[in-house]
């Protein structure tokens, strides 16, 4: 039988929101442009503190979606603002689209009741 410790590890939180770390960059720069400091405060904002992702995730991701061609950078000063490229916002359609149907599908299996 799997141990407390073995179940927590495979369902942990931080394994779940780092596929969805890209998703939510995506979503607030499709809103706006941002720089990267800003993405964690408001990813912080919106989960009510349940999520802080760290430097170490927030931009390491968002060179993967520059060298992607999701994202574009402009310098303001001292910081990166960046904005979705328009491949970026087709990409962020589907994965919003598919999302939202595997939540549909996981909360059918959250509410499953024999029959």
């Amino acid at each position: 039988m799997a141990s407390d410790h073995a179940i927590g590890q495979s369902l942990s939180a931080r394994a779940f929101r780092s596929g969805f770390l890209k998703l939510a960059i995506l979503r607030l720069v499709a809103a706006r442009p941002m720089h990267g400091y800003a993405m964690m405060k408001e990813i912080e904002r919106l989960t009510a503190s349940d999520w802080r992702p760290s430097p170490g995730s927030i931009y390491p991701t968002l060179q993967e979606l520059l060298d992607s061609g999701l994202l574009s950078s402009r310098s303001e000063g001292r910081k990166q603002v960046y904005e979705i490229t328009p491949l970026g916002d087709e990409v962020l359609t589907v994965a919003m689209e598919r999302t939202r149907a595997s939540m549909l599908s996981l909360q059918r299996l959250l509410d499953y009741r024999p029959e």
